[in-house]
C-alpha cells in the first residue's frame, strides 16, 4: 500500500488556491490536503476541500516564514502548492533551505518570476519578447515612443496582477501615470516600457522536474472583471477563457523558461501576447499556477494533481502527453460556480 501523503495548499481560499483545491480534489492519488488561509472568510471557502485549514499572517507580514513552517513541522506536509505573489517574495531568498517539495522554482529562477526586468534581461537577445525600454523619467519614456512606435505598453517591472499598466500614446500621460504610482505607493518602482502587442492574450503552463519537461497547456484569456473600469482592461482576474493548441507555443515558452532558470524544476506560468503579425511574445513566467487551474484541470490536465505525482509518486519524469481538449471554454461570475462549455458541440461540463 502506498502511504499517504500530507499536501499544504496556501491562500486556500483565494481564486487560485481553491482552484487547486478543487483540481486536487479529483486526484486519486493517496494524499490528504491541509490548507493555509489569511482570513476566517477563506478559511471557510475553503473548508469543504481540506482536512483542516490554519489561519496564518499574509504573505507580506514579518511573522509568514515562520507560521508557514510552523505548518509544515505540524503537520509534516511533504508537499506544498505556494499560489500567491507576496508569499513568493517572502519566501524566495530562503527558498532554497526548504527540505519540502514546494511548487515554486528554486531561488535563482524565482528571481526572473517575480521582476520582469530580472526577466527581460535574461531573455535579451533571443528575440523572444517584445522590444522593451526600462524607464524613469520623461526623456525615457519619450525614447521609448520614439523607438518602439506608439503606443507603448507601460507597467511596473514588479508586482501581479498587471499592476501599474497602462497603454501610453503620449508623454506627458506616461509621466503622470508614473508620477501618480509614485506618490500613491510611497515607492520608487522600475517602469518597463514594451512594444504594444495587440493579439491573443496566452498562458502556458508547465510542470518541469530537474530540468525536463514534464506537461504543458496553453490557454487564451478572453476577458476580464471589471475591464471597464480599468484603465489598461487589465485586472488580472480572468471571467472569460479557453483553451488553445499549444504546439506553436511549446518552443517559445520552453526556451523561455530555460533561458530564465537554467536547470527549471516546479511549475512555470508563463505569459505571453501576440504582435500584429501573430508571433507570441513572452511578456511574464509566474512562480505558481497563474491561468485557471480548473480549466485545465476540466480540458484534461490537472496541473496540480501532475504535480504531486512527479514529485512525490514517481520515480520518473512523465512521458506520455496529455489529451487537451482544445476550445473547452470557461465562464466565471462573481455570483456563480464556473461554467464550462464545449463550443464545437454546445455541450455543456
Amino acid at each position: 500500500m502506498v502511504e499517504q501523503k500530507t499536501i499544504l495548499v496556501t491562500a486556500c481560499g483565494s481564486s487560485i488556491g481553491l482552484e487547486v483545491l478543487r483540481s486536487l480534489h479529483q486526484s486519486q492519488a493517496p494524499i490528504r490536503v491541509v490548507g493555509t488561509e489569511v482570513s476566517w472568510w477563506g478559511k471557510q471557502i475553503a473548508q469543504p476541500y481540506c482536512q483542516t485549514v490554519e489561519v496564518i499572517p499574509r504573505g507580506d507580514s514579518p511573522e509568514y516564514l515562520t507560521a508557514l513552517n510552523s505548518v509544515i513541522d505540524k503537520y509534516n506536509a511533504e508537499l506544498v502548492f505556494v499560489n500567491t505573489e507576496p508569499e513568493l517574495e517572502a519566501l524566495v531568498e530562503h527558498r532554497d533551505a526548504f527540505q519540502v517539495e514546494l511548487s515554486c522554482p528554486g531561488k535563482f529562477g524565482l528571481q526572473a518570476c517575480l521582476s520582469k526586468q530580472v526577466l527581460h534581461d535574461r531573455l535579451a537577445g533571443y528575440n523572444l519578447t517584445a522590444g522593451t525600454v526600462v524607464v524613469n523619467d520623461r526623456q525615457d519614456l519619450q525614447q521609448a515612443l520614439d523607438t518602439l512606435g506608439s503606443p507603448v505598453w507601460l507597467r511596473c517591472a514588479e508586482g501581479p496582477r498587471g499592476r501599474g499598466s497602462i497603454v501610453v500614446e503620449h508623454v506627458d500621460d506616461g509621466v503622470f501615470w508614473m508620477d501618480y504610482w509614485r506618490r500613491r505607493d510611497a515607492a520608487d518602482d522600475v517602469w518597463l516600457a514594451h512594444e504594444y502587442l495587440p493579439g491573443r492574450n496566452l498562458n502556458w503552463t508547465s510542470i518541469w522536474k530537474q530540468g525536463e519537461l514534464v506537461a504543458a497547456a496553453c490557454g487564451e484569456r478572453l476577458k476580464y472583471f471589471l475591464s471597464q473600469v480599468a484603465v489598461s482592461g487589465v485586472t488580472g482576474n480572468v471571467s472569460h477563457c479557453r483553451l488553445v493548441d499549444s504546439s506553436a507555443v511549446t518552443p517559445i515558452a520552453s526556451q523561455a523558461v530555460r533561458l530564465a532558470d537554467p536547470h527549471p524544476h516546479g511549475i512555470y506560468a508563463v505569459d505571453l501576447r501576440e504582435d500584429s503579425q501573430g508571433n507570441a511574445r513572452v511578456t511574464e513566467i509566474n512562480g505558481r499556477q497563474a491561468f485557471r487551474p480548473l480549466l485545465y484541470t476540466q480540458g484534461g490536465i490537472n496541473f496540480s494533481d501532475l504535480f504531486l505525482q512527479s514529485m512525490l509518486f514517481e520515480d520518473t519524469v512523465a512521458a506520455e502527453p496529455a489529451t487537451v481538449t482544445i476550445g473547452l471554454e470557461m465562464v466565471r461570475g462573481m455570483d456563480f460556480e464556473p461554467l464550462f462549455r464545449q463550443p464545437a458541440t454546445g455541450e455543456q461540463l
